[in-house]
């Protein structure tokens, strides 16, 4: 897949300087918010859908080398992610020469919101989509762990560098399929709300799906699936061909069959099945590979217009639906 990159360098302090920390969390703040803050106005002319930045802030500490880091994650209308230090990019056993101990690292951390996943030793945070003042809290939030969990000091360089990757190639499509962060974005931007969402595969190699509500009471399953892995960057590594809608219904004894017929007459594109006596389940498949993000608005305003027949039709009850022809 060929991915369009565009680098972007900041000297947030140089060694030495006298500079005060209010100084260099302003230059942070900038970069995060030229990192998180996606205009609307400009999509189509420096973003589309599909697009992704990655901020990277490093401390080069004596001794130490590169292991003091953040790295800030987002894309339009998504969720956002900070990690920091990932042991996964760091040499072995670098950590053991930092100017903080593992217990004070881990209270600094713990204490920003801050993760540490059994196994890993990058401490991360999931975030919402981002204003400006939620960007200087990141910033805040960078910049002590930074400092106070792993020992970056005014007499140290910091520096960042911000990545900006679009999806899209040649034909302006999703080539390979799409990633979690886009689909969240899809969902957001039209105004629904996420109730649970998976950004990654689980330990157990299921596939990331979210839990979208639409209108009570109706909440829906979005989920991703045949994936393609991709090698750069390693902590967004898979893309996924096919996105699958689903609306499981749960139904009174004997009224199963009579909802599912009657839904099947009235969808043009969703599937209608029973997998069990009283649940009835609404679903349809989309392939993403090669998909425009025009294309994946129209899937999701088709599958919205299926909801909303369903909704419809459940309001009318079990026998709703059907001509009276006594006279």
């Amino acid at each position: 897949m060929s991915l369009e990159r565009k680098a972007r360098n900041w000297t947030l302090h140089r060694a030495g300087a006298r500079a005060s920390e209010g100084e260099v969390l302003r230059r942070l703040t900038r970069a995060i918010m030229a990192t998180c803050l996606w205009d609307p106005q400009e999509e189509g002319s420096s973003w589309s859908l599909g697009d992704m930045r990655f901020l990277t802030v490093t401390a080069m500490l004596p001794g130490v080398g590169e292991a003091a880091y953040a790295q800030v994650f987002s894309a339009p209308y998504a969720s956002s992610a900070i990690e920091v230090s990932s042991g996964r990019l760091a040499p072995r056993g670098v950590f053991a020469k930092l100017p903080v101990s593992a217990r004070r690292r881990g209270e600094v951390m713990r204490r920003l919101g801050l993760i540490l996943p059994p196994g890993r030793q990058d401490w991360s945070r999931d975030l919402p989509p981002l204003d400006e003042a939620g960007c200087a809290s990141l910033a805040r939030t960078a910049l002590e762990a930074l400092s106070e969990g792993l020992g970056w000091d005014s007499s140290i360089a910091l520096s960042a560098s911000i990545l900006h990757e679009t999806a899209l190639g040649e034909a302006e499509a999703f080539l390979e399929g799409v990633r979690p962060i886009h689909i969240e974005g899809l969902l957001r931007e039209s105004g629904l709300e996420i109730v649970e969402g998976e950004m990654d595969e689980d330990d157990e190699g299921e596939s990331p799906a979210f839990l979208v509500q639409h209108g009570a009471p109706l909440p829906f399953q979005v989920e991703l699936t045949d994936p393609v892995e991709d090698e750069d960057p390693p902590g967004l590594a898979w893309h996924y061909g096919t996105m699958i809608f689903s609306l499981a219904i749960n139904v009174e004894e004997g009224d199963a069959l009579a909802l599912a017929l009657a839904l099947h007459g009235l969808t043009r594109w969703a599937r209608v099945e029973l997998p069990e006596e009283n649940r009835v389940v609404v679903t349809r498949h989309d392939s993403v590979e090669g998909v425009t993000p025009e294309g994946l608005r129209a899937m999701l305003e088709r599958w919205l217009e299926e909801l909303t027949a369903v909704r419809s039709r459940l309001e009318q009850g079990p026998g709703g639906g059907e001509d009276d022809e006594e006279e």
